[in-house]
């Protein structure tokens, strides 16, 4: 679950490649670079019921739920967005992952990152990202025995994490 405000970064400026749409998404667009969080949400929301940029508004309005901590309502969001035709990229994947894991739905997480670990136009870093929260997921699930083999993976892939090394000496007491 690090780097994430590296993937929200990513994610805005795909957003902002997009089409130029209605006024209240491009407001929401502004209000979420500047961190106003809260008035983006309700621009993003009134950029929905215009039917203006309907997917690009829910994954701007999950970006901004997220910020505040709504994680059902983001979680909402996302799945919005897809539903009305956004890419089920590696980011989405991880942003959503990332969500059931607040929620305590570990399962739930692991398939969205192991879904998004499956998605074409990854990144190195997301791609690490979304393997190392695999391996935090499989934790909290209690399955020492995925975890283990999914952090030797990582770690052959990635010696330099040094946080790969704590987490072996951690699945080491298991």
């Amino acid at each position: 679950m690090r780097k994430i405000r590296a993937v929200f970064a990513v994610v805005i400026v795909s957003l902002l490649m997009c089409g130029c749409g209605a006024d209240p998404y491009e407001k929401g667009m502004e209000q979420l670079e500047n961190g106003k969080y809260k008035e983006a949400a309700e621009s993003f929301e009134q950029a929905v019921e215009k039917d203006k940029n309907t997917a690009d508004s829910y994954r701007g309005l999950g970006i901004a739920l997220w910020e505040q901590e709504d994680y059902e309502g983001a979680r909402s969001a996302f799945e919005h967005a897809l539903k009305e035709g956004s890419k089920k990229t590696g980011t989405i994947c991880n942003l959503l992952g990332t969500i059931e894991m607040k929620l305590e739905n570990y399962e739930e997480a692991l398939k969205y990152y192991e879904e998004g670990l499956k998605a074409e136009g990854n990144s190195k870093e997301l791609a690490q990202e979304m393997e190392y929260n695999s391996i935090v997921a499989c934790e909290k699930l209690e399955d020492w025995e995925g975890a283990g083999e999914r952090l030797d993976e990582y770690v052959q892939k990635y010696p330099e994490d040094a946080e790969a090394s704590k987490e072996s000496a951690f699945l080491g007491t298991r």
